[in-house]
């Protein structure tokens, strides 16, 4: 298992989190040209991609125009191409089959009302022999220390539950069930690897989660969706603020990052089968 602290008084960025470079190390070896990020936000897995190879083509989905437009600047550094493409998850994926080396997505499944579905899309533009990696927080396993225990569940059970604006549907447990989802799917299981951040002050991710975590809960007692009230959300909240300052306050996280392949298919001659199709499946998708 990785884990990692949180230095003492260090504010760690969305970029920063070591999840997205962990990320990168498992597909090096296997990214010769094109990656996919599926519900890139930002594009800070991508950053670490192009850490590790900073010729390959890069490719962004996200149903959000607005981050896909800094992409290129997020990236300006990088040395080969850089695309942004605007994509429901839910639909096909615009892209022709086995045009990927790489597809990666961090916390973007629990949002897809049919994630076998993704998967199953996933399949289809990896190159035989291409690998995915597919990590999330599981949610509903957050740990935290600081205020009431009975406060305390229900602020995590509530965040990791809730179905925010932007989601088309939530669930806190994804971290658990991915390993499954794969195991299902024509995608081949090979590997489970776990990854703990931890932190011992209300500082840098730790209180960028909590404060996720704070808005998150008054937004779903505004839309009636939880009987946590904005009083005791502040209670919850203050209370960790003086077991931090008292030295009590303690959270971590999980995430689970899912390994996967496309597995070669050999004919009956032994000669593996490239898998790669020409064209797209709409303007602006890539070819092989």
């Amino acid at each position: 298992m990785y884990m990692v602290t949180q230095e003492r008084g260090r504010v760690v960025s969305d970029e920063a989190e070591p999840v997205h470079k962990r990320i990168a190390e498992l597909v090096a070896d296997t990214l010769r040209g094109r990656a996919l990020d599926l519900g890139c936000g930002r594009g800070p897995t991508l950053m670490a991609l192009s850490r590790g190879v900073p010729r390959s083509v890069l490719v962004g989905v996200d149903r959000a125009a607005d981050v896909l437009r800094d992409l290129p600047k997020t990236l300006a550094g990088h040395r080969g191409p850089v695309l942004g493409v605007e994509a429901d998850l839910r639909a096909d994926l615009p892209f022709a089959d086995g045009t990927m080396d790489v597809v990666v997505s961090y916390n973007t499944l629990e949002c897809v009302p049919d994630p076998a579905r993704l998967l199953g899309e996933v399949h289809r533009v990896l190159r035989p022999g291409g690998r995915a990696v597919i990590a999330h927080v599981d949610f509903d396993s957050m740990v935290l220390a600081g205020a009431h225990r009975s406060l305390d569940r229900r602020a995590c059970h509530g965040f990791a539950d809730y179905e925010q604006g932007w989601m088309d549907h939530a669930d806190g447990r994804m971290g658990r069930a991915i390993a499954g989802l794969v195991a299902m799917s024509p995608l081949r299981l090979v590997a489970v690897e776990p990854l703990l951040v931890w932190s011992p002050r209300l500082v840098g991710h730790a209180a960028q989660r909590i404060e996720d975590m704070r808005k998150a809960l008054l937004s779903a007692w505004r839309h009636g969706k939880s009987d946590l009230t904005p009083a005791e959300v502040d209670t919850w909240f203050e209370s960790l603020c003086v077991a931090d300052d008292s030295g009590a306050f303690f959270f971590s996280e999980l995430a689970f990052l899912v390994v996967a392949e496309r597995e070669v298919v050999v004919t009956g001659g032994g000669l593996p089968v490239s898998g790669v199709v020409d064209g797209a499946r709409q303007p602006g998708a890539l070819a092989a």
